[in-house]
């Protein structure tokens, strides 16, 4: 066994072996959990920690051949979303409350990050970076707020960045300023819910940028270089997932403490995954 094998926790162990943890005891055996976001990055990795952790299944996103590989090999359920379409997420959550017998806890990764500099954000990207940024888990927990169980943990992906906008993702930045305070919202009047949001940092092994121009990422990143926000160390998505899964099971352990807002960063000198 090398180094960094015994550095790992069990639950990256399980992880990275496909153990299901019967031996330790695992953290949400038998939870009934809905991860949006899933296709890929950190909701994908987020998946795959729970389960390895006994959590029962249903993954949402938009693409359905990625979604449907991942169900099978979770052997939860695949659901096809688009968290802009309101009508199509009441019918998801409905579907996998009923097929679940209720709902335990919620994961929302969906995001988007149109890139532009802010002059040249159009009322379209505008829109669509709220719909899908902001009033989307707005909609979701409203949704789903009859089928949650009383122990139910509601977990949302933010950016540590809220406050402090980066050049060219004006309208990203926006919307999870608006998120927070709808959030802040569920908490003022549902006290007893438990909406946690994690705020990540930069992060490795995702598709967030997906498609961007690659041109004017490289001339933004050399605007966050000279303004500071430029970050050279990544967070693994593994990593982020297995730390919200752990925050979640912390959650549900401890009732009497409610968790509101919990930001994450990457560990200095953590290398990018090409660089390993």
């Amino acid at each position: 066994m090398d180094a960094d094998t015994r550095a790992e926790t069990p639950s990256q162990q399980r992880r990275r072996t496909g153990q299901s943890g019967t031996e330790r005891g695992r953290q949400l055996d038998g939870v009934r959990m809905l991860i949006i976001g899933a296709s890929s990055g950190i909701g994908e990795a987020c998946a795959r920690a729970a389960h390895a952790e006994g959590a029962r299944i249903a993954v949402a996103a938009r693409r359905v051949d990625r979604l449907e590989a991942l169900a099978h090999q979770l052997n939860g359920a695949a659901h096809v979303l688009d968290v802009a379409d309101y009508a199509a997420v009441k019918t998801v959550v409905r579907d996998v409350a009923e097929n679940f017998g209720g709902i335990d806890v919620i994961v929302f990764t969906s995001v988007v990050v149109p890139l532009a500099h802010v002059e040249h954000v159009d009322a379209a990207t505008w829109a669509h970076a709220f719909a899908v940024n902001a009033i989307g888990p707005a909609v979701v927990l409203r949704d789903a707020l009859p089928f949650l169980s009383r122990d139910a943990v509601i977990v949302v992906a933010s950016t540590h960045d809220v406050g402090r906008p980066r050049a060219g993702v004006s309208a990203y930045n926006a919307s999870k300023a608006a998120l927070d305070e709808i959030l802040t919202s569920w908490r003022t009047e549902h006290p007893h819910l438990r909406v946690v949001r994690v705020a990540v940092g930069p992060t490795d092994d995702t598709e967030i940028l997906r498609g961007a121009d690659r041109d004017l990422l490289d001339e933004l990143f050399e605007r966050w270089e000279i303004n500071g926000q430029a970050s050279f160390e990544m967070s693994r998505a593994a990593d982020v997932a297995g730390t919200i899964v752990s925050l979640i099971a912390a959650a549900r352990a401890n009732p009497s403490v409610i968790t509101e807002v919990v930001k994450l960063a990457p560990c200095p000198g953590t290398p990018h995954t090409s660089e390993q």
